[in-house]
């Protein structure tokens, strides 16, 4: 790792709530595409973004 680089961790931690809270949803929906084939997450996602960014 080159000085100046930062770990997923530090990245994560720099983010707002919001932001956790928007790639926590993309991932469980993600993690719920695993389970259900042929599975259109578009609407999901977009739900998911505009509950925290109106």
């Amino acid at each position: 790792m080159t000085s100046g680089s930062r770990t997923e961790k530090q990245v994560l931690e720099e983010l707002s709530k919001e932001e956790r809270d928007l790639i926590t949803r993309v991932l469980q929906i993600e993690r719920a595409k695993i389970h259900v084939s042929a599975y259109d997450a578009t609407e999901d996602l977009l739900a998911a973004v505009k509950e925290i960014i109106p």
